[in-house]
């Protein structure tokens, strides 16, 4: 998933470098390890000039379009689809593995988490604050994994609200969603100051 216009960080950050290497390619060279299929979704207008990918497609103007888009160029046999995000540039194989293990152990979908240290609180619309807590929550990453005859289901048959994303989706249309380890340094790139910081994580 690589579509997004990147709006709060001033340029299109998935193809900004990180130790020499494109945000974007980092995330294909990733998902090829364990994937037969790689698709990739761009911004309109945006030619690949990466790794090797079996299909390049065009996203939406939403992140469940993107996706729409994508599932439909899969392999007419494919079972497990990896969603992953081209801006996190510290996602690990081992969390994708995680993953899809847990797929075929009879989930339908399953998001990497990690358990947030800092206390919840819920913002109001007058701007006033409601405490929340800390326990019972966590953070969502990727990449995530789902059975694809149930993602394909949970796209086909949205309804508005549209959600957020992907597991969403699935949780709505009645699937299984269950987390697995995540690591809590695989951070969303969202801001230059982000791209510093994970770029000091991955320096000799």
């Amino acid at each position: 998933m690589a579509a997004g216009r990147s709006e709060r960080f001033g340029e299109l950050k998935q193809f900004v470098t990180i130790d020499g290497t494109r945000l974007v390619d980092r995330a294909v060279r990733l998902v090829s390890v364990i994937c037969r299929a790689v698709t990739l979704v761009l911004p309109d207008g945006i030619a690949w000039t990466g790794p090797t990918v079996d299909a390049v497609v065009t996203g939406g103007s939403t992140r469940v379009e993107s996706l729409r888009n994508a599932i439909r160029v899969l392999p007419n046999d494919t079972d497990i689809v990896v969603v992953h995000d081209a801006v996190r540039p510290l996602a690990t194989i081992e969390v994708l593995e995680l993953a899809v293990a847990a797929i075929r152990n009879g989930a339908d979908a399953a998001v990497p988490i990690w358990v947030p240290n800092d206390v919840i609180k819920h913002v109001r619309g007058d701007g006033t604050l409601e405490h929340v807590g800390r326990e019972g929550f966590a953070v969502a990453q990727s990449p995530s994994a789902y059975r694809y005859s149930t993602l394909f289901r949970a796209l086909a048959s949205l309804t508005k609200p549209v959600p957020a994303e992907e597991s969403e989706a699935v949780e709505r249309a009645g699937g299984r969603v269950v987390g697995v380890r995540g690591d809590r340094w695989s951070q969303h790139v969202v801001e230059p100051r982000d791209l510093q910081l994970l770029a000091r994580l991955v320096a000799p």
